[in-house]
């Protein structure tokens, strides 16, 4: 199956808008996945006021390099490795999928419609991501140099900047 980039672009734009936007479909992903999956939440010691800022922006910055895998696969790189700093483990990537897809599904579904179609694209897109990215916390010191080619530390921070979730400069927000 080939990923519905379109698809994958305008169900985030319309999330963006729809329902409060952003900040409840942040806010409605902590209070579901700290409901779900409580075993997750001492891993956050940011609130989840500022934490979903966070979220967001990296799920902007994944659907704004879906088609730049030179952007986008060192950045997923060094946010796993990023996240070895919070104590995140490999099981914790489908529970993300699984919290974020329904989330989406949620907001999506209050204003618009949500449909088999785009949760299929949603879930193989992040089936991707976390193929990526357990790959790199399973061994980090493999891609050191892909990360500092690509402005980042080797404990997957970003070089000079405090906001390692955002969107690398050569690709619009």
């Amino acid at each position: 199956m080939s990923l519905n980039v379109n698809l994958l672009r305008e169900t985030f734009e319309r999330a963006k808008i729809e329902n409060g936007g952003v900040t409840a479909l942040g806010m409605r992903f902590y209070a579901r996945l700290f409901e779900k999956y409580p075993s997750v939440r001492p891993l956050f010691i940011t609130p989840p006021e500022e934490q979903h800022k966070k979220l967001l922006a990296s799920v902007s910055a994944i659907v704004a390099a879906v088609e730049k895998p030179d952007v986008l696969i060192p950045y997923l790189h060094a946010m796993a490795i990023r996240h070895l700093k919070y104590k995140t483990e490999n099981t914790h990537y489908p529970a993300v999928t699984e919290n974020l897809v329904t989330v989406l599904a949620e907001h999506l579904s209050k204003e618009g419609k949500w449909t088999d179609e785009m949760r299929n694209t949603w879930e193989a897109a992040l089936a991707t991501v976390n193929k990526i990215m357990i790959e790199a916390a399973d061994n980090p010191v493999k891609f050191a140099e892909e990360l500092a080619a690509n402005g980042f530390e080797p404990n997957g921070f970003r070089k000079n900047d405090p906001r390692p979730w955002v969107l690398s400069p050569e690709l619009p927000k």
